[in-house]
């Protein structure tokens, strides 16, 4: 069991309590977060590239059962991608919910700074997997992202604290 202090509703503290959570419950929080992470995706592929988010996947399962390595992450649910843009997703949410976690115990406020440190902790930890298919502006280090880039890191702490608040 861990025992968790609550402190977030946005971006203020509210109160302190002591929750446990099992296991089993972090890695669902994890998978919720992954959920959540990939909703807000999908609601920036429905502005951008004409509602389309083609990507390649090694999933063997996948391509056999669509007979294609092309997946259109933005006409998928979570749970319908490719188990390798699934993990993805949840690699990204446990980065950020582990972030969450060890900031809750700390009792600070879940403030600009806190957000910012995070995002650049979840770009890192999306470069090493993803160094060999980046883009040349996604290799930068984080605080020389566009804006744009750096919203899409931002996306996955936003999902915990809400995941997290949502459990409490």
């Amino acid at each position: 069991m861990f025992r968790i202090d609550q402190i977030f509703t946005n971006k203020k503290i509210v109160q302190k309590r002591r929750i446990k959570f099992t296991f089993m419950d972090y890695e669902k929080m994890i998978i919720d977060v992954a959920d959540l992470v990939h909703k807000y995706f999908l609601e920036i592929y429905k502005k951008e590239n004409n509602g389309t988010r083609i990507k390649i996947t090694k999933d063997k399962a996948w391509i056999g059962k669509h007979n294609t390595n092309k997946a259109d992450l933005a006409k998928l649910s979570y749970f319908d991608l490719p188990d390798d843009w699934q993990h993805d997703r949840r690699s990204g949410s446990k980065v950020a919910l582990d972030a969450v976690i060890k900031w809750a115990k700390s009792g600070k406020p879940a403030d600009k700074k806190f957000i910012e440190n995070v995002s650049e902790k979840i770009h890192k930890d999306w470069l090493k997997r993803n160094s060999d298919r980046a883009e040349e502006e996604h290799k930068l280090p984080y605080e020389k992202l566009s804006e744009k880039a750096k919203e899409k890191d931002r996306i996955f702490i936003r999902a915990a604290i809400k995941t997290y608040n949502d459990k409490l």
